[in-house]
């Protein structure tokens, strides 16, 4: 019985083959979860050489005094990161958001800022917003990376504490009210003194993650990293 079982696994890729979810149209290779064209067509921003001038870093200058960040990916409408985005989020693919999270990790690891983390923490959904989506993109970044450097991850240091509309049709400013008092520290003793890295899909204005960073601070943050997945046009 044990013989049969390759060939029925044979059978089941040939019927259902894993295809690579950045373009559902090629197989990834193998221990790859993108296939190699869309492997070098991701438009990696190489923000980990340089985690204190690039342009996430620079999106937060006068803002938050941040020790370090990067994004890994350029978003852009018809891009690929989007489409990753977007299979995590609407397809309920935890897989892609897990090994998405262990690319960031691998880049991560490439730049000065890692080695001096104390703690990952991912941007909280509101509790009724997971529960109708099942799960927290975040936290499935979150858990990839994690995977891949070693760092622990604390999924309830902070929570969402209401439920504000969605960002996607606001302008800039509004943006920024609308994520005002957003989040609260559950405990204090978690973050205090601890260097922390802040977990996000993607970021446009950086309202969301400007007022998280804020709570972190004032909790008693000692130092405050931020990386995301993807990053849009932000200066």
């Amino acid at each position: 019985m044990q013989k049969r079982i390759p060939i029925i696994s044979n059978i089941v890729d040939l019927i259902f083959p894993n295809l690579c979810p950045a373009c559902l149209s090629e197989q990834p290779l193998h221990n790859h979860f993108v296939c190699l064209n869309c492997l070098s067509d991701l438009p990696f921003t190489h923000h980990y050489q340089n985690t204190l001038e690039n342009e996430l870093a620079m999106a937060f200058w006068g803002r938050l005094p941040l020790s370090g960040a990067a994004s890994i990916l350029y978003f852009s409408k018809d891009g690929k990161a989007k489409q990753l985005l977007q299979r995590i989020k609407y397809e309920g693919r935890r897989d892609i958001g897990i090994e998405t999270g262990k690319i960031m990790g691998h880049y991560l690891k490439q730049s000065s800022m890692i080695e001096n983390i104390d703690l990952i923490i991912p941007v909280p959904l509101h509790p009724r917003k997971k529960a109708k989506r099942g799960f927290n993109q975040c936290d499935l970044l979150a858990q990839g990376l994690s995977e891949t450097t070693g760092i622990p991850t604390d999924f309830n240091a902070i929570i969402r504490s209401r439920n504000n509309p969605s960002q996607t049709s606001l302008s800039r400013e509004n943006r920024f009210h609308n994520s005002q008092s957003l989040f609260k520290v559950t405990n204090p003793e978690k973050v205090n003194g601890k260097s922390i890295l802040l977990i996000d899909d993607v970021i446009t204005t950086g309202a969301t993650l400007e007022s998280c960073g804020r709570e972190l601070l004032e909790a008693g943050c000692a130092n405050l990293y931020i990386s995301t997945l993807a990053c849009g046009e932000l200066i």
